[in-house]
């Protein structure tokens, strides 16, 4: 992993806690992203997601949606993730995430359509689509969360109520 994990509340190796987010992030597929915007307000969507060993996370969305036009004004954003518990207050697993969120380009875009990809292989298979989210036309446009804060819960890893958090130095 080229990022490391900074510890600023728990006494966990950081090491350890990444090892935990990453099992969390590979063990769910859709996030919950949180956006606001002066005009439209607060918003909460679902998405599908994929991430990198960078501990970014990418999407892909309408420009035309709430949580899009939010990330056109403001890149900040925060996220969850997390793992349905086994019964009521027990085993709770789950990550909430903080940093900025915008459309991918270049690059990035390359990246988030391969992590993507590799994640949900159906995804992208018609060659006119994927030159269309590469080059950042159409509707749809591949989208780059760039994590820089945690906080993460993982009861059976790291003991009952034991919320850890880092920053995400790169």
């Amino acid at each position: 992993m080229p990022y490391r994990l900074d510890v600023t509340q728990g006494d966990w190796p950081a090491a350890e806690l990444g090892k935990g987010v990453e099992g969390i992030l590979a063990e769910s597929t859709v996030l919950t992203l949180a956006t606001a915007g002066h005009e439209l307000g607060p918003n909460a969507n679902l998405a599908f997601f994929a991430y990198d060993d960078d501990l970014v996370l990418y999407f892909v969305s309408e420009r035309a949606t709430r949580h899009s036009l939010h990330l056109t004004e403001d890149a900040r954003a925060a996220a969850t993730v997390f793992l349905p518990p086994p019964a009521f207050g027990e085993h709770l697993r789950g990550v909430q995430l903080a940093g900025s969120a915008g459309e991918a380009w270049g690059r990035q875009a390359e990246a988030a359509f391969a992590a993507y990809r590799a994640r949900f292989p159906s995804f992208g298979q018609d060659p006119e689509v994927r030159d269309r989210l590469l080059a950042g036309r159409g509707a749809a446009a591949l989208y780059r969360f760039q994590v820089d804060e945690l906080t993460a819960v993982d009861e059976p890893q790291f003991g009952r109520r034991n919320y850890l958090r880092a920053k995400v130095v790169r």
